[in-house]
């Protein structure tokens, strides 16, 4: 009776915590598709609700960037994109840090000489949960090298 008894509090305790790891991966998805769409829609209203305060970009361009609304400098806003779609290929949780991976395809528009081009990139965005949100703290992405 005791094994039967153990072993079905094992069980439950098992079924939580997948449970509670299933939620949060669906909730990093939908901050990751929310982030694509604020970048898209130049909404910096709600990038200031996903980006932490000392959000880190190690961008494309092989330059490491605070990704600070309120300054000038802000690339990622700036660019134009005429599409913009993210592919979350791999989570991975330790305690309160979140490290989304996959793949992007950007097409910007604008007077550049790159404009209207098809970018394929690579990334890995790190989340952390504060005060109970996760917000987006560091970032990484590469265009990937086309194959001759």
């Amino acid at each position: 009776m005791k094994k039967l008894i153990v072993t079905l509090c094992l069980c439950l305790c098992g079924h939580y915590l997948f449970a509670q790891h299933s939620t949060s991966e669906t909730e990093i998805k939908n901050l990751e598709l929310e982030e694509v769409q604020a970048v898209l829609n130049k909404d910096t209203i709600a990038l200031k609700k996903l980006w932490d305060k000392d959000f880190v970009v190690n961008n494309p361009e092989n330059k490491i960037v605070l990704a600070k609304l309120n300054s000038v400098d802000r690339p990622v806003v700036q660019k134009q994109k005429t599409s913009f779609t993210r592919e979350v290929e791999k989570i991975v949780f330790n305690g309160d840090i979140a490290i989304s991976m996959g793949r992007e395809i950007v097409v910007s528009m604008g007077d550049t000489p790159k404009s209207e081009q098809t970018i394929e990139r690579r990334y890995t965005n790190i989340w952390m949960k504060k005060e109970g949100f996760w917000k987006l703290i560091a970032r990484h992405a590469n265009k990937v090298c086309q194959q001759n």
